[in-house]
């Protein structure tokens, strides 16, 4: 929505801005609520190694989600959102794979590696129709016989603007997947920082690095030319105020789950929903690529069948994960033997 020509280096700086300040209007407006301690006091008590670790795990979401962004730039919402879920899932996967259902993990990983391939195969077909893709170019100057000054353009060689956007989307997904264990354990392990105290310094690390990321990109983009830093002080009013709402609605999306993470085993809701909803956004994410910005609508039938049967593969992905991220135990009724029941 902040257009084109808003580059998404300058698009997360606002967001980064935003998600800090949701997150600390809350903490301050919310964090003592049916607490002991309030959110200055978990940051006091707080180990310095959980501090660290929420700070390091905001990094890897930084630079996950900016790579994230660079990947929609190149291949549109629905490919480069197939493609990062699938790799989130697969390092998920590998964290939780030492004990419960291992079946549905191994269901869950074959699927998401099959949501890779089909988005893989997707984006290539379809690169003629993607955002911005396009091979580097090299400018000739020569003088013809009269001494005019002739310009020819032509391709050289370089990596395939569809090629380039499929290695970020794996890599933004690899970096979103790993951030999740260092945070939970930040929040919730021993001398733990607390839900709004977590999510605060998971957002203030996400911003340190977001400044950083955001003026090394821009001196050595991914795509497109270097620009300057002053660039984001021309941006208009909306684009700023997009980036900052973007980022309050992570902000919020991230507190909400780590407040339902917290909850008594007794109170939560079940592993599947949660697990669900959380990586259901990627699917969402397709959705609006295909039916609010019509990304493929010039593709040919072969790319589109590559995006919605990997798509399907990633929702057996996700649903499979959060089966076996489920801790429900069965109903007393599924642990009766049948032989108890008349006939």
């Amino acid at each position: 929505m902040a257009g084109n020509r808003w580059r998404f280096e300058l698009f997360s700086v606002d967001f980064a801005l935003g998600a800090v300040l949701f997150a600390l209007v809350s903490a301050y407006a919310f964090g003592a609520f049916g607490a002991e301690l309030g959110f200055s006091e978990h940051l006091l008590i707080a180990s310095k190694t959980n501090q660290a670790l929420a700070f390091i795990a905001g990094g890897l979401f930084a630079f996950g989600s900016m790579l994230l962004l660079s990947a929609t730039a190149l291949l549109g919402l629905s490919f480069a959102y197939s493609i990062a879920t699938g790799s989130a899932l697969l390092v998920l996967a590998a964290f939780q794979f030492a004990g419960f259902r291992a079946l549905f993990i191994v269901a869950a990983v074959i699927s998401a590696l099959l949501a890779i391939v089909f988005g893989c195969i997707g984006a290539r077909s379809g690169e003629a129709t993607l955002p911005a893709v396009s091979l580097p170019v090299m400018v000739l100057v020569r003088k013809s016989a009269s001494g005019q000054i002739i310009k020819q353009t032509r391709a050289v060689g370089g990596m395939r603007g569809s090629s380039k956007g499929i290695i970020v989307s794996i890599l933004s997904g690899l970096a979103l997947g790993a951030m999740v264990s260092p945070f939970d354990t930040s929040v919730f392990g021993q001398f733990g920082l607390g839900t709004f105290s977590g999510v605060v310094v998971f957002f203030l690390g996400a911003l340190s690095a977001t400044i950083v990321l955001s003026f090394l990109l821009i001196n050595a983009p991914i795509h497109g030319g270097p620009i300057g830093m002053k660039t984001y002080f021309r941006g208009t009013v909306s684009q700023h105020i997009l980036g900052l709402v973007g980022g309050g609605l992570c902000a919020a999306g991230v507190l909400l789950l780590t407040l339902l993470n917290a909850y008594p085993n007794e109170l939560r809701p079940d592993e599947l929903w949660f697990w669900a909803a959380g990586l259901g956004a990627g699917l969402l994410a397709i959705a609006l690529g295909l039916s609010k910005w019509h990304e493929l609508s010039g593709a040919s039938g072969s790319t589109m069948r590559s995006l919605i049967i990997g798509a399907l593969f990633l929702l057996v992905a996700i649903g499979a994960f959060a089966l076996a991220m489920d801790r429900t135990p069965p109903s007393p009724i599924a642990l009766l033997d049948h032989t108890q029941f008349p006939g």
